[in-house]
């Protein structure tokens, strides 16, 4: 973590574990404006990284990074549910706690379900888990096999479907909508009063059950944003080639 002059603070590091792309985080203390991300982002570049992914940011988080010379690289659509536990019903299949022996099996179905960008290794999926004060997860079994997993979370009365995700085999046989009917029911219990989720444009599946549940999009959506720059040597090289 760092903080710039303006107070600032961002998380930064590798990205999955690359010596080459870094990602950062905003996270509070003071203004993300152009004057912070030309801190952070320097302070990274000068690590030896020469690309830098954000998080998924909304669009008003996104223009001092535009500002800087970022670039729009994975966009997502995001939904969001006024919870109403009239419309939650009642899952078709048990659910239980995922335990450490489905984590290899979950981060399978993950592997299958999403393209590389978006895949969740080991660290992320503890993120995941761990981006909210509070989370749940469950998995679908079917004897000893893992059918799709679930990470749900809240931060006060917002919850968040942090991950969703079934094996390609088991689609269509009420997975899915067990996992999110579980999530929403808990999230109930909670107190929370709206969910929010992303998704990828093209993630026809996942858009279909949202939209059963109820979800709508929420204008703008999110974006995860790209700066990129040669490395060190090849700006050099670039640089005596110009005239």
């Amino acid at each position: 973590m760092s903080a710039t002059h303006g107070g600032t603070r961002f998380r930064h590091g590798p990205w999955h574990e690359s010596a080459t792309t870094a990602q950062v985080v905003p996270i509070g203390g003071g203004t993300v404006d152009h004057a912070a991300v030309a801190e952070i982002s320097n302070l990274i570049l000068s690590l030896g990284f020469h690309r830098i992914l954000t998080a998924a940011l909304v669009p008003h988080d996104q223009a001092p990074f535009l500002e800087f010379g970022y670039q729009v690289h994975e966009p997502l659509r995001l939904l969001e549910l006024n919870l109403d536990p009239n419309r939650i019903g009642r899952s078709t299949r048990p659910t239980r706690r995922m335990r450490r022996r489905d984590v290899a099996a979950s981060l399978a179905i993950d592997a299958a379900s999403f393209t590389s960008f978006w895949q969740f290794d080991a660290d992320a999926l503890d993120e995941a888990i761990s981006a909210t004060p509070t989370s749940r997860r469950r998995v679908v079994r079917s004897d000893r096999v893992v059918l799709g997993y679930a990470i749900t979370g809240h931060t006060g009365r917002t919850g968040f479907i942090q991950r969703l995700a079934v094996d390609p085999d088991s689609r269509r046989a009420g997975v899915g909508g067990t996992l999110l009917t579980d999530g929403l029911a808990w999230l109930h219990t909670r107190g929370v009063e709206g969910v929010l989720v992303n998704t990828q444009p093209e993630n026809e599946a996942a858009l279909a059950l949202y939209d059963r549940f109820g979800f709508v999009e929420r204008p703008g959506g999110l974006a995860v944003l790209c700066l990129e720059v040669p490395p060190p040597r090849l700006r050099s090289a670039h640089s005596k080639e110009t005239p």
